[in-house]
């Protein structure tokens, strides 16, 4: 079965096209600062102009299930996939690669609602795009960092939506028992 645009993007084509698009990207990956499992790298980023310890995620919203947003992990930037969150921290999409501001969304511009118009009854083009798991998650991650554009629109969901919105946000919120994603091959020592 054929990959699916959302679904085509893994963390290893994120691995591989860090390597491969460095000057396109405007970065260049510091050599032998990566971790054993190759989730975490030191870049040097043009745009930022200075060294950055970033993680490789599939996507920016794997911030979230991989519960980064809930523990100090000395991560001060992400290249992802596809960028289709919104989180605390710059990222590097690669399939666009577009540096995106924290707390900002690819779909910027769509998010706020449209002044005096119904949702119910005349649904815009984010309300439409939300329904697929793409714009889920970018409305997920706009509620979890507390946007008011997000939480605005929560407000005009069916009860029921809500709730279930509601839920996730919470459980996404707290890190979730078990091991967490391992980013550091030794403990980092404080100074």
């Amino acid at each position: 079965m054929p990959k699916r645009r959302y679904t085509r993007y893994t963390f290893e084509d994120t691995q591989r096209a860090i390597q491969h698009q460095q000057w396109q990207a405007g970065v260049r990956v510091i050599a032998g600062t990566a971790s054993a499992n190759g989730r975490r790298i030191q870049i040097y980023s043009e745009k930022h102009r200075r060294n950055l310890w970033v993680v490789l995620l599939a996507r920016s919203s794997h911030w979230y299930r991989y519960c980064l947003n809930t523990y100090d992990c000395g991560i001060e930037a992400i290249v992802a996939g596809t960028h289709d969150s919104c989180v605390s921290v710059p990222i590097l999409a690669m399939d666009t690669l577009e540096w995106h501001e924290p707390y900002k969304t690819r779909f910027e511009h769509s998010l706020p609602l449209p002044k005096g118009l119904d949702i119910r009854q005349h649904p815009d083009r984010f309300e439409l795009f939300r329904r697929s798991h793409y714009g889920h998650c970018v409305l997920v991650g706009a509620l979890i960092v507390g946007r008011q554009e997000a939480i605005d629109r929560l407000m005009t969901f069916p009860p029921r939506t809500r709730r279930d919105i509601e839920g996730e946000v919470r459980r996404l919120r707290h890190r979730r028992p078990g091991r967490p994603l391992q980013l550091w091959d030794t403990i980092p020592k404080e100074h």
